[in-house]
């Protein structure tokens, strides 16, 4: 305990990276919102309300962990990763709308993010360490995903036709899975993060 409190920081307001996030989550939620065009509006006024909702969720971690810099800036970038991943995976889901291959892919996705999430411990682990049996468990379920996902994407493409604006919904959306199978990690203490850092640790 003694370790903790000489290690740890206090973040002011002017240094917890709130509003750089916010201004991230505009860069990347607004130019996604169109795709597809024909929703554009809607989706411009969506993605700017749960930026701000994130932005206001971020600001009360820092409310609570503004005394430990360690732990706000790890749940600060867990709730950034996942807005992102957010983002970055909607884009694809608006083009599949009223098809079987959206019901698809949305349940898969939200499998996916609640296994990692009832994982965040092992994810860490996996990532801190690859040595041990948590990076095995990245890896097999992220391309147990990409293969549904994949599969997905590549029969509505078969049995639709296919505009060139869906390649780049198709890489936002990796892109996007790979942050939600990183995302959980954040959730570990600094404390367990060393803990887990440890060869000796199983």
């Amino acid at each position: 305990m003694e370790t903790k409190k000489m290690t740890t920081k206090n973040v002011s307001f002017s240094n917890n990276r709130i509003f750089i996030t916010f201004t991230l989550f505009l860069m990347i939620g607004l130019p996604a919102s169109f795709i597809p065009e024909e929703t554009y509006i809607k989706w411009l006024l969506i993605n700017f309300f749960i930026a701000v909702i994130l932005t206001v969720v971020n600001y009360m971690i820092w409310t609570k962990q503004k005394h430990d810099s360690k732990r706000y800036f790890s749940l600060h970038s867990f709730v950034m990763m996942l807005g992102l991943a957010f983002y970055a995976t909607s884009p694809i889901l608006r083009l599949f709308y009223t098809s079987m291959y959206f019901w698809i892919l949305l349940g898969g996705l939200i499998l996916y993010t609640v296994f990692l999430l009832s994982k965040y411990d092992a994810i860490a682990g996996g990532l801190l360490n690859p040595r041990k049996k948590g990076f095995k468990l990245l890896v097999f379920s992220f391309f147990a995903i990409v293969f549904v996902a994949g599969s997905s994407i590549w029969g509505y493409m078969l049995a639709s036709d296919a505009a060139p604006v869906n390649e780049v919904a198709v890489i936002l959306f990796f892109m996007g899975l790979f942050l939600l199978m990183v995302a959980p990690s954040m959730l570990v203490t600094p404390e367990r993060a060393e803990e887990l850092k440890a060869p000796q640790h199983n």
